[in-house]
């Protein structure tokens, strides 16, 4: 493999044995593969027992990350961008309270976070994805956790500012409130998660300018393609960050959360634009790194047509979606051969261990890390992927 800006290195392989890396390093950079609360730390062997066992999940989940990255040399306390996909949003509280317990009683309070409702395998209840940076890179919270047991609003760490997943139910320059049940209500929560958003990044010196993705979780996922043309109103034509878009379950009364992260102020930002819509990112290169937009599973790797014959075909569809990440990456000379952390987005949960297995031929050079949720996904699509790689 070509010489990237750092070396890629696994650190700690998968404890069941699959062909996906538990820790990965790049650099500054740690990425972890996605753990799930109902698997015992010890064994990783599914515990009927958890079965709504909430607290006890969360010290599965969480803990495994944090023993992970004691293992690779670390410490929990490395966490900057932890992510919750959840069986469920009534027990958030119990949830985040346990965060000092594994992050740390400093280190949670400088991480950001996002998180849906998803579809979930068995009784499992959280699936916990956390990307880490060495102990040598300097955090500065720039707008911090409202309390004990909560995420930061926004931290810069490194070449990059990592921003919490944003609800848009209020303005937060008027304060007035989104509409509900109505029509409108999809573009008025828009333009609030962006306001949002655009308040955090600025009190930091930047602008909306400086997105290099950003990840949607929308209520409904027919509402996909009118959530992009609003985005393009908001930035002048074009989406300029990489994106993507799933369909969850928020619990409360919202229809999207929002989480973002972006180069510092002053950083390097490259676009290469989508040949279907020119107006949309395919990939970003910023600060050594790409980001590529949702790839789905259906899309021609070069025209983005819809190929009709592999509704249906979840192995076909795993393939067309790795070729598709891979034209994305190619627009800045990168590879599938140089991925970190590859998002996998299924419409059927089950089908991650054949995921993994299938996806393996295509990662020479070994595994990424990989975090896997089931969500809903446009064109009923079976896989959808996004990624980061190394430039």
């Amino acid at each position: 493999m070509p010489e990237g800006r750092y070396k890629r290195e696994i650190l700690l392989e998968d404890e069941r044995g699959r062909n996906t890396a538990a820790v990965l390093r790049y650099g500054p950079y740690l990425f972890l593969s996605s753990s799930d609360g109902y698997r015992d730390i010890v064994t990783q062997k599914i515990d009927p027992a958890l079965d709504a066992q909430a607290v006890a999940q969360c010290n599965n989940a969480y803990g495994r990350q944090a023993l992970r990255l004691q293992k690779a040399g670390y410490g929990g306390d490395a966490a900057i961008w932890i992510e919750n996909f959840t069986s469920g949003q009534s027990w958030r509280l119990e949830r985040m309270a346990t965060w000092p317990d594994h992050f740390g009683e400093v280190g949670h309070s400088q991480a950001v976070s996002f998180g849906a409702q998803v579809k979930m395998a068995g009784v499992n209840m959280l699936t916990a994805v956390v990307q880490a940076l060495t102990p040598d890179v300097v955090r500065e919270v720039i707008v911090p956790q409202p309390s004990r047991g909560r995420a930061s609003r926004i931290t810069r760490a490194g070449d990059f500012t990592y921003v919490i997943g944003v609800r848009g139910r209020t303005d937060p320059f008027t304060e007035e409130e989104a509409p509900e049940e109505v029509p409108e209500q999809l573009d008025a929560e828009q333009h609030n998660t962006y306001e949002w958003l655009r308040s955090h990044i600025e009190k930091g010196g930047g602008s909306l300018d400086d997105l290099v993705r950003t990840d949607c979780a929308l209520l409904r996922i027919g509402d996909a393609p009118q959530y992009r043309e609003s985005l393009k109103e908001r930035f002048g034509g074009t989406v300029p960050f990489a994106a993507y878009s799933v369909g969850t379950l928020l619990g409360g009364r919202g229809v999207m959360e929002i989480g973002a992260l972006a180069v510092n102020p002053g950083g390097t930002k490259e676009v290469a634009w989508l040949a279907e819509d020119p107006a949309a990112a395919q990939a970003v290169r910023a600060n050594g790194l790409v980001f590529c937009s949702g790839a789905s599973g259906l899309a021609d790797e070069r025209t983005g047509a819809i190929k009709q014959e592999l509704y249906g075909d979840k192995l076909g569809q795993t393939k067309q979606a790795l070729r598709r990440l891979e034209a994305g990456l190619n627009r800045f000379g990168s590879s599938l051969e140089r991925v970190l952390r590859l998002d996998v987005f299924l419409d059927d949960i089950y089908y991650e261990d054949a995921f993994i297995e299938a996806a393996g031929a295509f990662f020479a050079d070994g595994p990424p890390a990989m975090n896997i949720v089931g969500v809903d996904l446009e064109h009923n699509a079976e896989v959808e992927l996004s990624a980061i790689a190394g430039a």
